[in-house]
């Protein structure tokens, strides 16, 4: 044979035949044949031939290959993996045509009309290349899986013949017709995701799907998608929805994903408002309460707790709970934790969605429900504040954590619960603090308000008949809605929190109050908010116009500097304090304030371009200038650097 050409094509019949004429082969084709000696064991060629010849699986990816013609002789191959190479030539793999496996990922592949031939395939990868033409899949009738994603791909026509398949990745590509898809029927994983498709009517005949992403393209109608109802997982972020109710009737699906739309929340109105707000404030009667826990319990199929305790505020619930397990502890009854309380109860142990609507749908509804919560949500903040506050007391009580020097620079006590989990510290002394991060969540009247509705609405708006458990679920919960306040529900023992006595808001509906709480509860546990901004109590039980400048020079809250700024007014403070500005640059003035420290007090003061809002922060007293003051706050950049003045 003679000898040939480095850039010469090579038509060798055999492996061996490679072999010994590697001396001749481009670089590219000789590494190749490096890499198969290397996954042959053997550096003989007639012995490496029948090793490559007889094998069914090959893999040779990471390895950069570029030149693929040296595997036109191994036609047993069923399974070849040559992902994440350089390959831009696949013409000779047209002979292997007993591949059933068959994955190109990531290269630089153009051509695949070779591919044509390889009928006996079932599944292949192609995803990451630069392919606009795969007509030639057409023929290829056995194929289950198919990975087309990241290519260049504008007509799928050719695939409609492909009837087999039951997964199908076209995602990332540019994609506008996708009517020759409603052929396949037996897909059950299809992605479509970050096309320019409009119209996606084609794909209600594709009764079988379980997966669906058909995100970043630029649909606006989804009402096709009702007939799917095997879907378990459907996603739809960043297109131009704006109703969702067409999903609602999917009991499959699951996992829902919706960001970057346009769609309009469900607005409330109507009698069940008005109710909301007329029992906000109203006393809960015990024996109604009581009666109401107990028909949920069994609704739910529990046996009606042990014990139901009424409790006058969130701050008596936990005090109870903590004092009940602390007893049990100093009496050594390890074992009664559990016992006393039983499990906690999941938040959403009350909901029946599941049998007649699609728990996704309702979760993401529920989430974007539009409605004041303001008050609810401002008490589980206040009951998380409560918790942590016992759980570091109760951490610094012993020796367990040896290991973590400084306790006080870990805030909340969730971040100690994996930790206490995963090393097994779950000692007798820190169990009273672990069920009391169980108090996190409680069951609330705005949780509860909107499981009413939109179980009403659902079953109005898909003409459903609900079974009779659920109907006796949606009792329980207008019963628990009607004559209780927050619930916190375990197995043995049940709390219910009274209403609040007092609650006061501003005209934009936050929380406020002046020289008196925002929120206020039988039993003297009161909260101060301004303009929807907590406030210590020093604060809030006096009139804001008496407030007092002296305040601002202790108080380390930015948001609480602000607020005082803003009511005692920046030019009062300055001259009760004796404030004399003694430089500024823009909108930055640097303050000095003689006779309130050992040191003169320096303060870079600020009025925000956008909200109008004056702000101060206090600054080493050896600065001399507003832009060094600047650029101590913001670690030494240069004001003249800042692109956006914040």
């Amino acid at each position: 044979m003679s000898e040939k050409q480095p850039n010469d094509p090579m038509t060798f019949s055999s492996f061996a035949d490679w072999c010994r004429h590697i001396d001749s082969l481009s670089e590219e084709a000789r590494h190749t044949v490096k890499v198969l000696l290397t996954n042959a064991g053997t550096d003989d060629a007639q012995e490496a031939d029948q090793i490559l010849s007889s094998m069914t699986e090959l893999y040779l990816c990471g390895y950069q290959i570029t030149d693929i013609s040296a595997l036109r002789s191994l036609t047993n191959l069923t399974n070849l993996f040559l992902y994440e190479s350089q390959i831009t030539d696949i013409s000779s793999l047209g002979s292997l045509t007993n591949l059933t496996t068959l994955n190109l990922g990531i290269n630089q592949i153009t051509d695949i009309s070779s591919l044509g031939s390889l009928t006996n395939l079932t599944t292949l990868d192609l995803f990451g290349n630069q392919i606009t033409d795969i007509s030639s899949l057409g023929s290829l009738t056995n194929l289950t899986t198919l990975d087309l994603f990241g290519n260049q791909i504008t007509d799928i026509s050719s695939l409609g013949s492909l009837t087999n398949l039951t997964t199908l990745n076209l995602g990332i590509n540019q994609i506008t017709d996708i009517s020759s898809l409603g052929s396949l029927t037996n897909l059950t994983t299809l992605d479509l995701c970050g096309n320019q498709i409009t119209d996606i009517s084609t794909l209600r005949s594709l009764t079988n799907l379980t997966r669906l992403t058909l995100g970043s393209n630029i649909i606006t109608d989804i009402s096709t998608l009702r007939s799917l109802t095997n879907l378990t997982e459907l996603t739809l972020n960043c297109d131009q929805i704006t109703d969702i109710s067409t999903l609602r009737s999917l009991t499959n699906l699951t996992r829902l994903t919706l960001y970057n739309n346009q769609i309009t929340a469900l607005c409330v109105l109507g009698e069940l408002a008005q109710k909301r707000l007329t029992l906000s404030t109203t006393p809960i009667d015990d024996e109604k309460a009581t009666e109401a826990i107990k028909v949920a319990y069994a609704a739910i199929g529990l046996e009606e707790p042990e014990v139901i305790i009424i409790c006058s505020s969130p701050r008596d619930v936990c005090l109870q709970i903590f004092n009940l397990l602390k007893r049990d502890h100093s009496q050594n009854c390890s074992d009664e934790y559990s016992n006393r309380l039983g499990k906690n109860l999941d938040q959403k142990w009350m909901s029946p969605v599941g049998e007649f609507a699609s728990p996704a749908v309702w979760k993401y509804e529920i989430d974007s429900m539009t409605i004041d919560s303001e008050v609810d949500s401002t008490l589980s903040s206040l009951i998380r504040e409560l918790v942590n506050e016992y759980a570091r007391s109760e951490l610094t009580m012993g020796d367990y954590f040896d290991d973590l020097d400084d306790l006080d620079d870990f805030e909340p006590f969730d971040y100690f619960l994996p930790y206490l989990e995963s090393h097994e510290i779950l000692t007798t002394s820190l169990s009273p603090s672990i069920y009391l991060s169980h108090l996190k969540s409680p069951e609330t009247p705005t949780n509860l308000f909107k499981a009413i509705y939109l179980t009403e609405l659902y079953i109005s708006t898909l003409n459903v008949n609900i079974s009779e458990k659920a109907q006796e679920i949606l009792r329980s919960q207008k019963l628990l809605f009607e004559d209780c306040g927050l619930i916190f529900p375990f197995e043995k023992i049940c709390y219910v929190c009274d209403r609040p006595r007092h609650i006061s808001f501003d005209s934009q509906n936050r929380l406020h109050a002046e020289a008196e709480p925002a929120i206020e509860f039988a039993d003297g546990w009161k909260i101060y908010y301004y303009h929807g901004v907590r406030l210590p109590e020093e604060y809030g039980k006096v009139h804001p116009n008496q407030w007092q400048s002296q305040w601002f020079l202790t108080e380390e809250n930015a948001e609480l500097r602000r607020v005082l700024i803003q009511e005692i007014g920046y030019e009062r403070i300055c001259q009760e304090l004796e404030a004399k500005e003694i430089d500024s640059w823009q909108e930055y003035a640097l303050l000095k304030i003689d006779n309130a420290d050992v040191e003169p007090i320096y303060l870079l003061k600020m009025t925000c371009p956008s909200t109008g809002f004056i702000h101060a922060l206090r600054v080493p007293f050896n600065l001399t200038s507003a832009r060094e003051a600047i650029g101590w706050v913001n670690w030494d950049i240069d004001p003249d650097e800042f692109s956006v003045q914040t």
